[in-house]
Parts: structure tokens; sequence; C-alpha cells
């Protein structure tokens, strides 16, 4: 009896300081982040990035162990009493008759555990930029879903305006859901690390495609979810569905600038000579990139054997940006879009902080300039 009161009276005080800790946290209702006014308070998924910022910590000193936990359990962020993680993000699927269909074109028809197994097997094998890169991926996936889920919600309420007002509503429809996606794409801390707004910030000063120092995709995507929660607030289910498209297309683009300036990297750290690491860390990101550039590529109807040709260079045992670069701009033609929209690798800060390396080092490319 004392052993089950003991037990009791632990359950209880884990249960007060998990409430504790969950009321403890701060709002961002109607705080102003990055060009966007949150309607709601969705600091859960803001603080999704202290957990990346943990689980990177936790790599840098190899723990590979306490990274796994972090991931699977969460630790900074809450839903109610339980918390929020980057495993909920890599294994959630729709009920089953829920179409989502951005969320649905990055699984590709892929069972529901497929990007945790990734995740938990570049853990396994103490791959750090791997594990982080996918973990990334796994947000990204949950940031479609909500976008998707905020589209839902707004069919839903067409069905019965009348008692369906809470499916729009500020607090917890539709507005509430583009809300969750902005703080997975931007956080809201400019030191935060392991936001989706951060890579595409990356990959834009990285290529030279940024204007006024932003970002295309940034600048796009910052755009399009304003629209998404305008849109979300009005129940204008057309607008809402065509912005949702563009959204879509702002990750493809994000996607390209990916793998190439990690293929740039990884031909400049093998002919600069770098370390085994940094020539593995380059190669790994091109497979986190292209994790989710492929099965988007073939949801625009990309003909199978371009996505085929560029996934053959990405992936070839001596990396070439030049020998890829053909396959590149095949699949950029296609989508209708420019290269100037991707970029070009600028030697200099894609090698950032490498010594006794120049340009020189790497394959020219015709037509194309390095700062």
């Amino acid at each position: 009896m004392f052993n089950r009161r003991m037990t009791t009276a632990a359950i209880t005080v884990s249960v007060v300081a998990l409430l504790c800790a969950a009321q403890a946290q701060p709002t961002t209702l109607k705080t102003r982040f990055e060009g966007y006014t949150y309607a709601s308070n969705v600091i859960g998924y803001v603080n999704m990035t202290l957990d990346y910022c943990d689980i990177q910590a936790a790599i840098t000193t190899g723990n590979f162990t306490a990274a796994l936990e972090i991931y699977a359990t969460g630790k900074n962020s809450y839903s109610g009493l339980s918390r929020r993680t980057f495993y909920r993000f890599a294994s959630f699927a729709p009920a089953a008759g829920v179409v989502e269909p951005l969320h649905d074109a990055l699984t590709a028809g892929r069972n529901a555990t497929w990007l945790d197994t990734l995740i938990k097997d570049a853990i396994s094998k103490r791959d750090g930029p791997l594990t982080l890169g996918l973990i990334q991926v796994a947000a990204l996936k949950y940031f479609l879903h909500e976008v998707d889920e905020g589209f839902n919600k707004i069919r839903t309420y067409f069905q019965d305006p009348t008692n369906n007002d809470i499916l729009i509503s500020d607090e917890t429809g539709a507005p509430h859901n583009v809300d969750e996606a902005f703080a997975l794409w931007a956080g809201g801390n400019p030191r935060a690390c392991g936001t989706l707004s951060g890579w595409a910030a990356r990959l834009g000063s990285d290529m030279d495609a940024t204007f006024l120092g932003k970002s295309f995709v940034n600048s796009a995507m910052t755009l399009a979810l304003n629209e998404l929660l305008a849109s979300s607030r009005t129940a204008d289910l057309d607008i809402y569905n065509d912005t949702r498209a563009m959204v879509q297309r702002y990750i493809t683009v994000m996607g390209l600038q990916g793998v190439v300036r990690s293929l740039y990297r990884a031909e400049a750290a093998v002919a600069c000579k770098r370390s085994a690491a940094q020539i593995a860390e380059a190669k790994a990101m091109i497979t986190v990139h292209w994790t989710y550039l492929e099965p988007l590529l073939f949801a625009r109807n990309m003909r199978a054997s371009y996505i085929q040709a560029l996934g053959q260079a990405l992936t070839n045992p001596t990396p070439s940006y030049s020998r890829a670069l053909p396959a590149i701009r095949t699949v950029v033609s296609a989508m209708g879009r420019r290269m100037s929209e991707i970029g070009t690798p600028q030697f200099d800060r894609v090698t950032a902080g490498w010594t006794t390396c120049n340009a020189a080092a790497v394959a020219p490319v015709a037509g194309h300039r390095q700062s």
C-alpha cells in the first residue's frame, strides 16, 4: 500500500511538473516575426527549434544516445501534458480517407515509418550531418501536413457554416494550422537553429539567389504563408488551394538549390583535399535534399527519365557539379523556370572557413561566375 501511494504521488508530481512547464511557455499570439504576424499561440511549434538545437549539441559531443532520446521523446515543446517530438513529425500519416496532397506528394506512397527508419538508421551509424538533415525533412513533412490540414478544415466548414465556425477560428481553426506551418518554417527567434527558413537563407546566399539580402525562396514563402493565413480567415477555399500549390513549387526550388549547392561543396571538398568528414557531410546533404526533391519532382509529373538522370548525376561516387549541370538544367527547364532562379554556387560562400583552397581547384563551368 505504501509503495502504491509513493507511485501515485510520484506520478502526480510528474504531471504537475509537466503542466507547470507547459503553462510557463510564452505565447506567439499577435507577435510579428520575419514579415508574418501570428494569429494564435503556437509557441510549442516554435520551441521545436530548441529540440533541434539540443539534438545538434548532443551530436556535436558524440552523444547519439541523447540525440535519439530527444528525437523520440521530445524535450522543450509541449502539446497539453505530453511533449511534441520530431518522431511524431517523421511518422505522421493522415487518417484513413483523408487526402493531403502536399504531404502525400513528399511521402510518395511510402508507409508511415519510412522517414523515421532513415533517421534512426543515421543515428545508429553516428552520421551527424545525415541525422540533422533528415530531422529537418521531418519538420518539412509536417509543415506540409499543416498546410493541407488548413485546407481540409475550410472545406469541412462549408458543409455546415453555421455550426462549424470553430474550423476557421484563429485559435484552433485553419488559421491556427497556418500559424503552425509558419512556426515550422521560420520559428520565432532570429537566433534559432534548425529552421527551414534558415535552410532557405543559407542556400539563397551560397547560390547568390537573393533580392535585397533575402533568399528568393524565403521571400516567396513569406508571401504565400501570409496569403494562406488571410484566405483561411475568410474561408476562401480557391485562393487557399492556389497558394498551397505555390508552396509546393517553392519547396521544389529549394530542393534544387539544396542538391546543387551540396554537390558543388562535395566536389570542392574532394578537390581541396578536405577531411573525410567534410566530404561525407557534403554528400550527406545531397542525400537529404534529394529525399524530398525526388518525390516532389514526380508529383509535378516530371519525366521519369529526367529525374533518373538527375538522381544518377547526384549519386555518382565522384561528385561533379559540372557533369551534373546538364541534368539539372533539363529539370529546371522542364519546370518552366530559369537557372537564375536556382542560382550559381559561390565558391567563397560554399567553402567559407576553409583554408589553402581556391576556386581554381574546382572545374570551371562555362557561363557561370564565381565571386
